[in-house]
């Protein structure tokens, strides 16, 4: 690292090798900028597309596993109508059996209407002696016996076979219901199960686009790592031209005037974070200890004094952080 003049560094800025260089630096710069970002929102995208495949494939597991609990229900239900259908089967057969004897007790009902009927002729009609109208009245009594006995076990009979059909039609009834809701879960576990598939298959094209992504963000990060090797070349080469220190943001002289001091020239604007306003190529003097965290104006002769530097430096340090001064200009020195 040289040691200058302010005069020197500002005709070394101000010439044709150092325009010339600074052009070259400005697009090595640029294109690590252009790389730098296209390696970034590459390697988001590829972030994204892993974490959208990993997600559509947690559903089509969910989905898969909604369409076996689907199944696994229309499989229940089916089971179920299937075995209330036996069910209505055999109460089916009972109830057969009952309506035949039914049918024989209104046979015989009827045929005791008939006796009873006649009995009833029998005692209405006059008698010649005593001893026959006993008899006659004794047989309708009989007759009414028998008719009220048969005609109980008629009712009984006809009110079971009434309940066995109601039971016969609640169970085709709830047959029925079951299997058309096993009919239903079954539609609806072939839908999820080719969601599922969809899914799976979504899955697999976003794993595939993510390795591409991926393959092109390593392509822009070889890319991004040459071009900063072309800027850092670039920061080299300066050193090499112009007897300067490079640093990643400054290009620094030693002063000739002054041992405990150099000259800072910016490689770009700093919006914040200095205690002046810099702009890019503007010169200012630094101490050797503090360096660019605390920047003055660049000047010929010697620098601020110790206890003056500390003192200035606590004023920017404590008091408020403006970067430049009430018209506009850097803060004097």
């Amino acid at each position: 690292m040289k040691a200058v003049r302010l005069a020197e560094v500002k005709e070394l800025l101000s010439g044709q090798p150092f325009a010339a260089w600074w052009s070259d630096l400005g697009r090595a710069v640029a294109a690590l900028k252009e790389a730098r970002v296209r390696h970034e929102d590459l390697v988001a995208q590829a972030e994204m597309m892993e974490l959208r495949s990993e997600l559509a494939q947690r559903a089509a597991i969910d989905a898969f596993s909604r369409g076996g609990d689907a199944e696994d229900r229309g499989r229940a239900e089916a089971a179920e109508a299937q075995a209330l259908e036996n069910r209505a089967l055999e109460l089916v057969g009972t109830y057969e059996e009952h309506r035949f004897k039914t049918s024989d007790l209104w046979y015989r009902l009827g045929g005791a209407e008939k006796r009873l009927e006649e009995r009833r002729e029998a005692a209405a009609a006059p008698a010649d002696a005593a001893k026959a109208k006993a008899q006659a009245e004794t047989a309708l009594r009989e007759a009414e016996r028998e008719h009220a006995r048969v005609r109980g076990e008629y009712e009984a009979a006809d009110q079971r076979r009434s309940k066995l059909w109601g039971e016969v039609e609640e169970a085709w009834s709830k047959s029925c219901e079951r299997a058309l809701l096993a009919a239903e879960h079954d539609a609806g576990a072939r839908v999820i199960r080719r969601d599922a598939e969809r899914l799976f298959k979504e899955a697999e094209e976003r794993r595939t686009r993510a390795k591409q992504l991926r393959a092109d963000a390593d392509a822009a990060g070889r890319e991004r790592a040459e071009a900063d090797r072309k800027r850092v070349e670039m920061l080299r080469t300066a050193q090499e031209r112009f007897g300067c220190m490079a640093g990643d943001g400054w290009l620094y002289w030693r002063s000739r005037d002054d041992k405990r001091s150099a000259f800072a020239v910016a490689l770009a604007d700093l919006p914040d974070g200095a205690n002046v306003e810099v702009k890019a190529l503007s010169i200012f003097t630094v101490g050797l200890q503090r360096g660019v965290s605390f920047l003055e104006p660049a000047r010929e002769g010697l620098a601020l004094t110790v206890e003056e530097g500390d003192r200035r430096f606590e004023e920017y340090l404590l008091g408020p952080r403006k970067g430049t001064g009430g018209d506009g200009t850097p803060p004097a020195p």
